[in-house]
């Protein structure tokens, strides 16, 4: 009898729990559950994509959320809160940076249940924007390729912004036809950065050393109306195509028809213009002219500028400003001209200091011209700091009636290295009035010929060979190298501190660019 009555006690307990258990599953709904129109996510850059969530949820429904490990998203058009089913809008935009990642959808229900749900996203580069030609303006980018294969044009009053990782390729051949240029006569703003540099540049095939002073396509060319530019992080090579009759370089009366343009050219006495951190490369003229305006223009190198002629920085009249730690490699004629010809309004006055300018002046074949870095015409200015390493001439200060304004300019601190006598003869040019002594010269660094190795982390000075330097055909892509000083170099505590720059500083497109202070060490780089 005891036997029977625990069997049935033990039979009670479990009918109590198993009606137990079935309370409770009467009590607690199932969570909410999501579908969505798609499984997976592709798009390309900058693009936007919708995607249509439903949930049902016994419990009724709260919220429906999203959020996402790549691009951004919105939610929007929340259907059916406070029921048994549900639906949400979710929009997607794109980054301009390939990679892949998920979006994660949570819904929740009244009861405090939820639910979550993952989209796999894949985000791809973008086909290259094709331009024929005309007007264009706005924002190029990021990280996308934009091939232009006629003349454009930022007209007056608007803007053009290039944003970082961009690379613009212009389609042309180096002919007056088909030699396609960027006309500027609004705002020009090209921000790169220094992980994502911009490239403005030739097809791909064409970028070799045979093309060095081919001058492929027409450059960027701002005149009359240009307001400001501001060239960031930005490599611009292979420029300097003839100028056909439209070019408005012609039609200012810049160049003639059939000369060759430049890489940069900027013209405008109300105008600002800052160039930074970026580099021109294989310009068959000069690499930059200014023609009037506000500028700085620092942090910058310049390679191979010039087939037969031509300077990697050509300042001309009615500009005021800076120019400053950059590095100047293979001119033609001047790392650096800066003159007062056309006697516009301001008169130019350029402070230069802490550049280095090494290989240059050889393949100009006036005589007399060509060297490392010239003030002439009525030009002022202060020229300290600079390092000229196996050019043909030293800081030349051209004799009457080319001369500077000599009242008002000044020159010293400057360092000077050559490795055969012709080049240490011409330190102090002979073409020059310019002399050891004069102003503040008497405390250049000069000797003879292989003294004062300014000991560079990682270019050959020795091995410099004046004669082949003066045939472009010898010109090649100078590869990696490093201006930087070495410790222990002699030119490190021999710089002119204790003067300011011409500019304090420039504002573009709300951006103020401060102009750098001069260093205790000679050259572009200390160590």
């Amino acid at each position: 009898m005891k036997k029977v009555t625990h069997y049935l006690l033990m039979l009670t307990a479990a009918l109590f729990l198993f009606a137990a258990c079935k309370k409770e599953e009467k009590v607690n709904p199932t969570p909410p559950q999501i579908s969505s129109d798609v499984s997976m996510l592709a798009a390309k850059f900058g693009e936007t994509k919708t995607i249509t969530i439903s949930v049902s949820a016994a419990g009724k429904l709260k919220d429906i959320t999203a959020t996402t490990t790549i691009g951004t998203i919105q939610t929007s058009n929340l259907t059916g809160v406070g029921t048994a089913t549900g639906t949400v809008t979710i929009t997607f935009n794109a980054p301009f940076e390939e990679g892949t990642g998920k979006i994660t959808v949570i819904a929740s229900d009244e009861g405090g249940l939820t639910k979550t749900s993952e989209i796999d996203v894949t985000v791809s580069a973008a086909a290259p924007v094709e331009l024929t030609a005309g007007d264009v303006e706005g924002v190029w980018g990021p990280n996308m390729t934009y091939i232009v294969r006629g003349n454009i044009k930022i007209p007056k009053g608007k803007s053009l912004t290039i944003k970082e990782g961009v690379t613009v390729i212009v389609e042309g051949d180096g002919t007056q036809a088909n030699s396609p240029e960027i006309a500027v006569y609004g705002k020009l703003y090209s921000y790169g950065t220094e992980q994502k540099p911009i490239l403005i540049t030739v097809a791909e095939s064409k970028r070799t050393e045979a093309n060095i002073f081919a001058g492929l396509w027409g450059g960027i060319c701002g005149v009359e109306d240009v307001e400001e530019m501001a060239i960031i992080y930005t490599r611009i090579e292979y420029a300097g195509a003839p100028a056909p009759a439209n070019s408005p370089m012609v039609t200012t009366g810049e160049v003639e028809e059939g000369d060759p343009r430049y890489s940069i050219y900027f013209n405008n006495p109300n105008g600002r213009f800052v160039m930074m951190h970026s580099t021109i490369a294989n310009s068959k003229d000069d690499g930059m002219r200014i023609n009037q305006g506000q500028l700085l223009v620092a942090y910058n190198t310049y390679i191979n500028t010039g087939k037969t002629g031509g300077e990697a920085l050509n300042v001309k009249s009615g500009c005021i400003g800076d120019v400053a730690y950059n590095t100047m490699v293979n001119a033609a004629t001047n790392g650096l001209k800066c003159s007062n010809s056309d006697d516009r309004s301001p008169q130019t006055d350029i402070y230069i200091y802490n550049n280095t300018i090494v290989n240059s002046g050889w393949r100009q074949t006036k005589a007399g011209r060509g060297g490392s870095l010239n003030l002439e015409k009525g030009g002022r200015g202060k020229v300290y700091n600079n390092m000229i390493v196996n050019c043909r001439y030293g800081v030349r200060f051209p004799k009457s009636p080319d001369n500077p304004d000599l009242v008002n300019s000044y020159a010293g601190y400057n360092y000077y290295f050559g490795n055969n006598a012709d080049i240490a003869d011409q330190f102090y040019p002979s073409t020059g009035s310019l002399v050891k002594g004069d102003l503040e010269t008497g405390n250049d660094v000069s000797g003879n010929a292989n003294e004062n190795d300014p000991k560079f982390v990682n270019f050959n000075i020795s091995g410099f060979d004046s004669e082949a330097a003066k045939n472009s055909d010898n010109i090649k892509d100078p590869g990696t190298f490093n201006l930087k000083l070495q410790a222990g170099s002699p030119a490190l505590g021999k710089g002119k501190e204790g003067f300011t720059s011409r500019l304090s500083s420039l504002t573009i497109d709300g951006k103020t660019y401060s102009a750098p202070a001069p260093s205790s060490f000679i050259g572009s780089s200390g160590n």
